[in-house]
């Protein structure tokens, strides 16, 4: 009989460092965040060996280019919530709690 093979997944909590180095070292995204930044590839160099930063200015069109977004933790708890007792609890928005606790 088959038994079954072990799965590990490491977790890893993202890190914007990781996410910068990883999109401006491959070369299919490269050159979108280094355009979104209107950088040069001097620049690309100096940020990822520490040299140089990303203006606040910058910032916006950085996190973009990373495709990411910036929520709070209580958004996401938020979220969480709503998707524990369901999107659409017709219980809960009738005004009676949460579906399943009666």
């Amino acid at each position: 009989m088959n038994s079954p093979i072990p799965i590990r997944i490491d977790m890893q909590k993202p890190s914007m460092e990781r996410e910068f180095r990883q999109a401006l070292t491959d070369p299919r995204t490269k050159a979108v965040v280094r355009d979104a930044l209107g950088w040069d590839e001097s620049q690309v160099s100096r940020f990822l060996s520490g040299g140089m930063g990303i203006t606040i200015d910058k910032v916006d069109a950085a996190i973009s280019a990373l495709g990411a977004v910036v929520t709070s933790p209580a958004y996401m708890d938020f979220l969480a919530y709503g998707a524990k007792i369901g999107a659409n609890c017709h219980c809960a928005r009738a005004g009676m709690g949460e579906c399943g606790r009666h």
